[in-house]
């Protein structure tokens, strides 16, 4: 089933008889069941094995041979990687600044550069303490067994936390776990352990072993008072996608439909691309296509901490919906609230399913201004159909964009909405240019007519929520012409 082994040898010369319980089971009720001390006890048995979504699961390794370290970064010390223990010492941790953990997933390295691009990215912005979360040790192939070992991880990070709030004075509100993938469900096996726990952020959490099982086995809303989730690669198997689509937080965005990200391979062609690089031994290009998507919710919520970029995210039924323009951008009404992606997500905003687009993960900041048009059409024609062009004239720029799909039926009094993302910022928008051309078959000469008139047009600028509405310069506009819509 697994493309590539890898191999860990773990030697462990000596151990302490107090923290024997971390390398060998106190006790085995059966042989799918392991106690390790203060770290719980864990079971293949239903839910977490034995089931559709989880057919050849694992018992987790001891905590000893896992081998996790927590580095800790503050303003202070924010190039000095420090390891802390809750047996030896905590560093420059302190009470007094809420605690951000980071849990890395499935083979990532120990020394992984968004590691350390989120780190130094909130501690530009927060005065907290960062805690980096290292199981590199237990993070790789087989898969089942990595998903396994995040148990033990996540009760580790809980009797972390734990130990701050009872033996130093922390409120479990202080403190935010951000994992990504695998990390993402550790996570929320660590939330489960402690009540009250301030904030999840899932990015692209794991979905193989974990889509569509028991909530005691992934990530869901009651793992903290807010879960927040990003999803860039939903897939239910390992070859076309590492994430889920699943909705496992209490906000859950999905950034251009949370499938295939920008410029990485679609799910039609991964299979193929994998395949080949495997057949070439091309273990980085298998890395790269497989992972393309996985890492670019990682990328958002980075970006997403410097506060250039708003990423609100809208509420939609689904990303078509969204993407053809159906769903409202705008955000203060009663009815249709809005919540902003990554960092800066909010608990007292709207709460669901959301949607945005960006651009793809080679092109910094990775933010889209999302407009949205609203044509009304007049009464005084029956109905035509065709393709229309708009031409959006702002005080930075002027863009000039077509309607994705070429060929729009406007109907007497029909209103016509459509998304358009737009790369570059054109600042306000003074005027509006509208070209017509009516489609040209033996069927449209007929029924459709060559003249029409738009009322009004109103453009809406989502990330800011500014709103203006345009009316022609003229009643009606003819197939092959352009009229010039100024503010009114």
């Amino acid at each position: 089933m697994m493309l590539f082994r890898i191999t860990v040898s773990f030697v462990c010369l000596s151990v302490l008889a107090a923290h024997a319980d971390e390398f060998l089971p106190v006790h085995s009720k059966r042989a799918s069941d392991v106690c390790y001390g203060e770290y719980g006890c864990f079971t293949t048995a239903k839910p977490f094995g034995g089931t559709l979504q989880r057919p050849f699961a694992l018992l987790p390794d001891p905590a000893g041979v896992i081998g996790t370290k927590f580095y800790l970064y503050t303003r202070d010390t924010r190039k000095t990687r420090t390891e802390i223990s809750r047996y030896t010492s905590l560093g420059a941790w302190s009470a007094s600044r809420p605690t951000k953990f980071l849990i890395h997933g499935f083979v990532d390295a120990g020394n992984t550069q968004w590691w350390i691009d989120m780190k130094n990215a909130i501690l530009d912005v927060d005065d907290v303490n960062v805690i980096l979360v290292d199981w590199t040790k237990a993070n790789g192939f087989p898969y089942e067994k990595a998903t396994a070992n995040v148990q033990v991880v996540g009760a580790e990070v809980a009797l972390f936390i734990n130990y701050f709030i009872k033996d130093h004075g922390s409120k479990a509100t202080d403190f935010h776990i951000i994992g990504h993938s695998l990390g993402a469900q550790t996570a929320g096996y660590a939330g489960a352990r402690v009540p009250g726990l301030g904030r999840i952020t899932g990015l692209d959490p794991a979905g193989p072993y974990f889509e569509n099982t028991d909530p005691v086995v992934r990530l869901d809303p009651t793992d903290a008072l807010f879960v927040d989730v990003i999803h860039t690669d939903g897939a239910h198997n390992l070859l076309l996608g590492l994430g889920t689509r699943q909705r496992m937080g209490h906000v859950d965005f999905y950034p251009n439909g949370g499938l295939d990200q920008p410029k990485c391979s679609k799910t039609a062609g991964k299979i193929w691309n994998l395949l080949f690089q495997i057949g070439t031994m091309n273990i980085d290009g298998f890395m790269v296509t497989a992972l393309c998507s996985h890492l670019a919710a990682v990328y958002f919520f980075t970006d997403s901490v410097r506060n250039q970029c708003p990423y609100v995210g809208y509420p939609c039924p689904n990303f078509d919906d969204f993407n053809a323009g159906k769903c409202s951008l705008q955000c203060n009404s009663s009815t249709n609230q809005c919540n902003r992606m990554g960092y800066w997500a909010s608990p007292s905003a709207a709460q669901g399913d959301m949607y945005l687009k960006t651009q793809d993960a080679n092109a910094f900041p990775y933010c889209i201004n999302h407009y949205q048009i609203t044509l009304q059409s007049g009464s005084d024609y029956s109905q035509t159909r065709g393709k229309v062009t708009v031409t959006l004239a702002g005080t930075l720029r002027t863009i000039t964009v077509t309607f994705d799909d070429n060929a729009t039926t406007f109907k007497r009094g029909s209103v016509e909405n459509r998304l358009i993302p737009l790369t570059e910022d054109i600042g306000d928008v003074t005027a509006i240019d509208i070209d017509f051309q009516k489609t040209n078959n033996i069927i449209s000469s007929s029924w459709y007519s060559s003249t029409w008139a738009f009322t009004k047009a109103t453009v809406l600028n989502g990330d800011i929520q500014t709103s203006r509405s345009f009316c022609p310069s003229q009643p009606t506009i003819t197939s092959g012409s352009k009229v010039r819509f100024a503010s009114c």
